[in-house]
């Protein structure tokens, strides 16, 4: 039943908001993570890797199938009103294992082959694992998202100009391990049974209108378009005759319905404003709509930051800060942004990702003075010695460098030693 249900949210994620492309006519069960694929005309696409079972036990086992599926569906529902969505159910071939890094590799290889990414289509990567640990359950999950480039997946930065120079920043991770947290089996199992009832085609957009399920055939795909749209509800037309016609409700905002699995895991309501923040990144939506996406993906961090202490999940809370503060640098308010990159330090203390983004934020607006470029300078460094291989640390502190020999009076180090640092920087490399 619910391997059924994915299905018919496959193909409606792939059919969804026809403005943007047109009804695509396919739809797929699942594919093998030896050959993973994304739908070229979606601006993100999600692919759900298994969440693997450390642990011989039937129920152990069955439980990891269910959380996938689970987690899939939830994903999916949650991605439907961004508008351009494709998701993809990877599953592990008999004896293999899913490898992220492959699946990401085989999906941003270049070129215009079908089945991977475009340049500037997005990527989200979902999956976990479930242990047994003293008679309890747990599960923990784990999120990579990313943007394709000219040759391949592409780090988000931002650029600012200043004082002559181009510097660069990029987001303090785009992988994220989220802690254990415990779950039980009876959880799943009511969490399946209400999605069953509650993902049904209705005659009205009202939850208590009449409804039935769509096909019964677990080895049939479900082809619908999206033909209208009233608030949280999506009319469905079958591309295929015998198939129901109706509505269906797709989840957005604060809503959380019964069947969702985010009551037990939120890091689903992250992976959801995640990918919301990604369709923002990829654009081509009206002012209304960047509104709208804007909030909801607030709502999604806030729905999990309500669930999740900061203390038990700094990495997380971090994050959460920099994708806010990337929205405020997007919208204009760059106060505001510098002020999130700023959080995200703090919460972040052993990231040099983070310490660079805060440094290079916090000079917008700022007039270009010796005080303020020795305190980049500071920032900076302070980075750099938590990674002294960061590229982008690097040639921050290079084109600061080239200020302070343009601009000798600017610069707290003497002529010898400017240089001598200069060329530690380029023999470094």
């Amino acid at each position: 039943m619910l391997r059924r249900l994915l299905t018919l949210l496959l193909a409606l994620a792939l059919t969804a908001l026809t403005a943007l492309m047109a009804p695509a006519r396919a739809a797929m069960f699942n594919r093998p993570c030896s050959d993973p694929v994304v739908f070229r005309g979606a601006a993100v696409n999600a692919l759900v890797l298994p969440w693997r079972a450390d642990g011989g036990s039937a129920a152990l086992q069955a439980a990891s199938r269910q959380a996938s599926s689970l987690a899939h569906l939830q994903l999916l529902m949650g991605m439907l009103p961004l508008g351009s969505v494709g998701a993809v159910d990877l599953v592990a071939e008999p004896g293999g294992v899913c490898d992220v890094d492959e699946v990401l590799a085989r999906v941003s290889r270049g070129g215009e082959s079908a089945g991977r990414l475009a340049r500037g289509q997005a990527v989200l990567a979902l999956w976990g694992r479930l242990f047994e640990q003293d008679g309890e359950l747990f599960v923990q999950t784990y999120l990579r998202f990313s943007r394709q480039g000219e040759a391949g997946l592409m780090p988000e930065t931002l650029a600012l100009t200043w004082g002559g120079a181009e510097l660069k920043a990029g987001l303090p991770m785009q992988a994220l391990a989220f802690a254990p947290r415990r779950i039980r089996l009876d959880d799943l199992a009511r969490i399946d049974a209400a999605s069953r009832n509650a993902l049904r085609v209705r005659a009205a957009p009202y939850a208590d209108s009449p409804g039935v399920e769509i096909g019964s055939s677990p080895r049939q795909s479900f082809p619908y378009s999206v033909t209208e749209q009233r608030g949280d509800w999506l009319k469905l037309a079958p591309m295929r005759a015998g198939l129901p016609q109706g509505w269906v409700k797709a989840r957005s905002g604060d809503e959380v319905p019964d069947w969702s699995l985010s009551r037990w895991l939120p890091e689903l309501d992250y992976a959801e404003a995640v990918a919301g923040w990604l369709r923002l990144q990829v654009g081509g939506m009206s002012e209304a709509e960047r509104v709208r996406m804007a909030r909801d993906v607030e709502a999604g961090l806030a729905r999990y930051e309500a669930a999740v202490p900061l203390e038990a999940a700094p990495a997380a809370w971090g994050l959460a800060a920099a994708l806010r503060g990337h929205l405020a640098w997007a919208r204009g308010d760059r106060a505001a942004a510098a002020a999130l990159f700023a959080a995200a330090r703090e919460r972040l203390p052993a990231s040099a990702a983070a310490a660079n983004l805060a440094a290079v934020s916090a000079l917008s607006g700022v007039p270009a003075g010796p005080d303020t470029a020795q305190r980049l300078g500071r920032g900076l460094l302070g980075g750099l010695a938590l990674a002294p291989e960061d590229a982008m640390l690097r040639a921050n502190l290079a084109a600061l460098y080239r200020i302070y020999a343009d601009k000798p009076g600017w610069s707290p180090f003497g002529a010898t030693e400017l240089a001598e640092r200069q060329q530690v920087l380029r023999s470094a490399r």
